[in-house]
């Protein structure tokens, strides 16, 4: 089968690419996915796909430079170039690199997609469309079914596939990135490990009949078919996968679904059990684990949070930036509160910051950068309070780029850094040092990281536990009084921390230490 990587940094646009036509019928399979042309380009090394379907507008590296890339280091990989504009001077450098063809996304059809593919195949060298790999995919046709694709399942096939009496749905995001280790052009992502690790796992499942998926790019979702007589069993292995899933990356969430008796409620229960509630951890940072029967009261009591745009939008056309900022603040406290959906709760947010951006007028290089540096950020966050303080930094530095608030003295960072070195131990807030130095709040965030390179609560970690160090150092303090002593109150948040910046746990430390 012909491997495909696509690449576009529109979210809307990939997943049209992905259900235009049967990709599976037609003898294609769609390997990756990337939102930009550096993570196109890594993607490309890891998969090593005959076909990449690219835009020519996209942030980090557009498709000119990434195609060039391609045409040096893969000859042989056929690139088609999507494009927004009838112009060839738009593509014609890419067409110079090697690339196949170039298709309109205003008037891309499945025809279209289907003769420009037809013309790549025939030019990648030793491949041909194998009629045998043109066979329906059980998996990819209940993909298709679960986000509203097609409106049938293909009944008689599950019936032969599944001959047990009761179905669950275990799924858990796992569209994670290892930024710590990007280099250069190749940013490691560890999707494909914990998508391999659970194919392996589930081999160990006994009398269990199972279809492993792919849903919404993101999430890793698990049909089990099983005897009613299994099902402890069977929760103990779920449990086990999860467990082996948290030791590759620990953010993770699984959710598993209540038990069903057909497959006729499959997109029922998806809907309510694994979509409503996949990507919780956002709001769950210390549970690893959900039952979807514990999450049905936070369901039933959400409410959706209505934004004032008409309010935001004439503060921005007054120049009230800092009261549009605390607006938008304020509806993001909101969301939070009601456990709102997140993936919609991100989106909605880059909007409102975007059109935020747009009444600032930066030049265009500054807005692309600025635009890409702030979603990057959003989208990394995954739990609420890393949103939060993302989101404040962020309206800090937009408020900051604004003009609004007054130059600081000269001597006012070194007043700010003493405050928080008498006052560490407290639970100190930047809410706190924007009241004690009567400055804005936002403007505060913004000089903050301007000034010391680092936001104000990575500051204020760094030197909690540079002092939690000599702590475990030079006392036999315990390790959950130190903890307690230099500012957590949560022994668990206080370990994390402490991992993050000194790569070893405190009781790791202190041993070390004792040598």
């Amino acid at each position: 089968m012909i491997k495909v990587l696509i690449a576009d940094d529109e979210y809307i646009m990939r997943q049209g690419l992905k259900y235009i036509i049967n990709w599976e019928d037609e003898g294609y399979e769609i390997v990756g996915e990337a939102s930009n042309g550096q993570e196109a380009f890594a993607l490309t090394q890891e998969l090593c796909p005959h076909i990449v379907i690219c835009d020519i507008v996209m942030p980090v590296l557009d498709g000119v430079d990434f195609s060039q890339l391609i045409h040096e280091n893969y000859p042989n990989i056929q690139l088609i170039i999507l494009s927004g504009y009838d112009k060839f001077e738009y593509v014609k450098n890419t067409l110079m690199n090697g690339a196949v063809d170039y298709i309109l996304k205003p008037t891309l059809t499945p025809d279209g997609m289907r003769s420009t593919l037809k013309k790549a195949s025939e030019r990648i060298p030793g491949y041909c469309l194998d009629e045998k790999d043109k066979g329906n995919s059980l998996g990819r046709s209940i993909e298709r079914y679960l986000i509203g694709q097609d409106q049938e399942l293909p009944a008689e096939r599950l019936s032969q596939q599944f001959q047990y009496g009761c179905y669950q749905l275990y799924a858990v995001n796992i569209k994670k990135e290892n930024t710590a280790r990007v280099r250069n052009l190749q940013a490691v992502s560890i999707t494909k490990v914990l998508y391999q690790k659970i194919e392996r796992e589930l081999q160990e499942f006994k009398n269990v009949h199972y279809l492993q998926m792919m849903l919404r790019e993101e999430v890793a979702c698990i049909l089990l078919n099983y005897d009613e007589s299994s099902s402890v069993k069977v929760m103990m292995q779920l449990k086990q996968l999860n467990d082996k899933l948290l030791d590759i990356c620990s953010s993770l969430l699984g959710v598993c679904s209540r038990r069903f008796v057909s497959y006729r409620q499959l997109y029922d229960i998806y809907q309510r059990d694994i979509s409503e509630n996949v990507d919780k951890a956002f709001y769950y940072p210390n549970m690893k684990l959900l039952m979807a029967e514990d999450l049905e009261k936070d369901s039933k009591t959400a409410k959706k949070e209505r934004f004032d745009f008409a309010a935001y939008n004439h503060m921005l056309n007054c120049k009230q930036y800092e009261n549009a900022a605390e607006l938008l603040m304020d509806y993001g406290s909101r969301c939070i509160k009601a456990k709102a959906d997140v993936y919609g709760l991100k989106n909605q947010m880059k909007n409102m910051i975007y059109h935020f951006m747009e009444y600032l007028e930066l030049p265009d290089s500054d807005m692309e950068e600025k635009r890409y540096e702030f979603f990057s950020r959003l989208n990394q966050t995954a739990y609420s309070v890393e949103f939060t303080e993302a989101v404040r930094d962020i309206l800090g530095q937009l408020v900051a780029l604004s003009g609004v608030g007054k130059e600081p003295n000269a001597d006012r960072m070194e007043r700010l850094l003493y405050y928080i070195a008498e006052n560490y131990r407290e639970d100190l807030k930047l809410a706190d040092l924007s009241e004690a130095f009567n400055m804005n709040y936002y403007y505060l965030s913004a000089y903050f990281n301007q000034e010391m390179k680092e936001s104000f609560s990575d500051y204020l970690n760094r030197i909690r536990i540079r002092q939690a160090c000599s702590l475990l150092e030079e006392t036999n303090m315990p390790i959950s009084e130190v903890g307690s002593e230099v500012g957590y109150s949560d022994h668990s948040y206080f370990c994390r921390v402490f991992k993050k910046i000194t790569g070893r746990t405190p009781s790791e430390w202190k041993k070390l230490q004792q040598r």
